[in-house]
């Protein structure tokens, strides 16, 4: 394929630059005809900038067409060098540009990997006119479409090399394997998650919106989207929690106090099947026969109990069996036991007291929603997308964490073929999996959602201020990552397998809005600038 064609209204010639000099598997290097063509330059709409780096250059091959990006451009420093630019003899000069060969034309004019192939010594290299960096930016996906169009999300952001280059992308490309959004305090991560958000419902895709801080309340106004407000309007049984996820959102400590927990809500779920769910579970005194008896007959079905009575019961578990003779095998109430359990009773006396938890779990009440029967229809398609505010019934990550994991666990668990696809978008998914052990991510929703939530139509989209606090086991199941500006040396250690050293080093200066999208669905890293949503958004920084 001739590179004669590509250039129809401007002489090639005027773009050219040399010819390659090395070649290696990882990248090659040109040997610049003089300095004289390094020069900043306009030829009528083309603007040439061939004295830096970032931007694109096509290599004319007896194999066809490569196209490559600069990463380095170099004058040797020797004392000759130095005289003939002093003199001003730049044609006696003769710089040096290392290039990545990113993409190979194919015979439909498209650019692909270019996989075993690679360029030549003395294949002569040209700068990358408008024409060619366009035909290279709309060959970026490289998954197949073979099954079907799909509307593009126009206009998502624009290319950081050229201003008047706007990005577009398909909705399976940027979700296919998960997208989890990157980027410290204030670098524009929010930005670019509303503006993604944004573009997702102009273009009718259904969207399961899980916000515990409820600053995205006001950016869906669409009728489309039904709006739950938990503690509000919407509730949740308490059957339907499992004391797994009552551990996570009483956050209980790995030695006894799960065990204690999980004591309680079998006595007080005893109780409540007993029509005494107004008491607690008394069993001081009482033989232990009889006790495991009791215990025993509360079925899978019995899953309700009276959550006010919890932290009482907790405390009338602090008991042992009584060694004294003429009452062995009866149970004692020990005050040490008592002291032990006192700090967890309080812990949730306190999350009671200040915040709307115990509303949230009620029965059914008028004008009410039911938690998961408005996610069962939101799954089926009955509702188009659902947006969840979980501000009113606390902030603790305890809180959050529960409710991600309940949500995502009722929607895993649904059969293939009942699930309609969607995005689920959790905000700061670190604040909800960072406490996982590996027993704790065997049994998380979230994580079984991100292994096998893809083949069910489920997809997910998160964000994390700190992606050392994401679990190994969820960050290895994504795909595409959209990294904003990182400062921290731990975090750019994490991504390390996403982005090139060269790309890691921009990573620490980039400007609030700018990031860079890897993507195994993508032909190359892209660098994007988002400009922001005129979605109402409530993440302003107050002034001091």
């Amino acid at each position: 394929m001739n590179v004669d064609m590509y250039y129809t209204d401007i002489d090639k010639e005027n773009f050219y630059l040399g010819i390659i000099s090395q070649v290696y598997r990882g990248n090659s290097y040109v040997q610049i005809e003089n300095l004289s063509l390094l020069r900043n330059r306009k030829i009528r709409d083309e603007s040439l900038l061939p004295n830096t780096i970032n931007y694109f250059v096509v290599i004319e091959d007896t194999q066809g067409l490569f196209i490559g990006k600069v990463f380095q451009a170099k004058v040797q420093d020797t004392d000759s060098v130095n005289q003939a630019i002093n003199n001003g003899h730049v044609d006696r000069v003769f710089p040096e540009l290392g290039i990545d060969i990113v993409g190979y034309m194919n015979r439909s004019g498209c650019f692909q990997l270019p996989g075993f192939k690679t360029v030549g010594i003395s294949d002569k290299v040209y700068v990358a006119n408008t024409k060619l960096v366009e035909m290279y930016q709309h060959s970026l996906e490289v998954i197949s479409t073979s099954e079907g169009n799909q509307d593009v999300l126009n206009d998502l952001a624009v290319f950081s090399s050229s201003v008047n280059s706007t990005f577009s992308i398909r909705p399976n490309t940027l979700f296919d394997r998960h997208l989890l959004v990157i980027g410290s305090t204030n670098s524009g991560k929010s930005t670019s998650s509303l503006a993604i958000l944004d573009k997702l419902l102009l273009n009718h895709k259904r969207l399961l919106v899980i916000d515990p801080t409820g600053e995205y309340r006001d950016a869906f106004p669409e009728s489309a989207v039904q709006h739950l407000k938990l503690g509000s309007d919407t509730f949740l049984p308490v059957g339907a929690v499992t004391v797994a996820q009552w551990e996570f959102l009483f956050q209980t400590n790995d030695n006894t106090q799960g065990a204690v927990l999980s004591d309680a809500i079998k006595s007080l779920r005893f109780n409540y099947a007993n029509n005494h769910s107004e008491e607690i579970y008394t069993k001081n005194g009482k033989n232990m026969q009889l006790v495991q008896h009791d215990l025993a007959t509360v079925t899978e079905k019995d899953t309700d109990f009276n959550l006010r009575k919890l932290p009482e019961q907790i405390i009338a578990e602090s008991v042992e069996l009584n060694t004294t003779k003429g009452h062995t095998g009866e149970y004692i109430f020990k005050t040490f036991r008592a002291n032990a359990n006192m700090w967890l009773a309080q812990k949730i006396e306190h999350q009671f007291e200040y915040s709307t938890l115990s509303e949230f779990f009620t029965d059914r009440n008028s004008g009410g929603y039911a938690l998961l029967e408005e996610i069962d229809k939101f799954v089926d398609g009955q509702t188009e997308s659902l947006y969840i505010d979980a501000s009113s019934i606390g902030l603790s990550d305890g809180i959050g964490t529960m409710i991600v994991d309940l949500i995502s666990n009722h929607i895993i668990n649904k059969p293939l073929g009942e699930v309609k696809p969607f995005v689920l978008f959790v905000d700061e998914v670190h604040r909800y999996t960072q406490s996982f052990d590996d027993t704790m991510s065997a049994i998380s929703g979230l994580i079984n959602i991100a292994r096998e939530g893809r083949k069910k139509g489920i997809f997910l989209f998160l964000t994390t201020q700190s992606p050392c606090d994401v679990p190994k086991i969820l960050f290895s199941q994504v795909g595409s990552l959209l990294i904003h500006r990182l400062t921290s040396i731990e975090d750019i250690q994490v991504i390390r397998n996403y982005i090139d050293e060269r790309s890691q080093k921009q990573v620490y200066n980039l400007n609030r809005g700018e990031a860079l999208l890897s993507s195994i669905n993508l032909l190359n890293n892209v660098q994007l600038v988002f400009n922001k949503s005129q979605r109402i958004h409530h993440n302003e920084t107050p002034l001091l």
